[in-house]
């Protein structure tokens, strides 16, 4: 198996309910994707904010 590969299959599991790759804890891989999921749909519900267009305040 490629390392593009097993990238693709670390990524499902991890946000697509995948099963855990080999050599992956499926408990730890389950956990970690619980985590990401949560951040991707709590920032899909936040897309309607505006954005942030720098991190310092302009001055005048």
């Amino acid at each position: 198996m490629s390392l593009r590969e097993r990238q693709e299959a670390l990524v499902r599991a991890l946000v697509a309910d995948g099963p855990a790759p080999d050599g992956f804890d499926p408990d730890e891989v389950a956990a970690a994707g619980a985590v990401c999921r949560h951040k991707r749909d709590a920032h899909a519900a936040h897309a309607e904010a505006p954005r942030r267009t720098g991190w310092l305040p302009r001055r005048g």
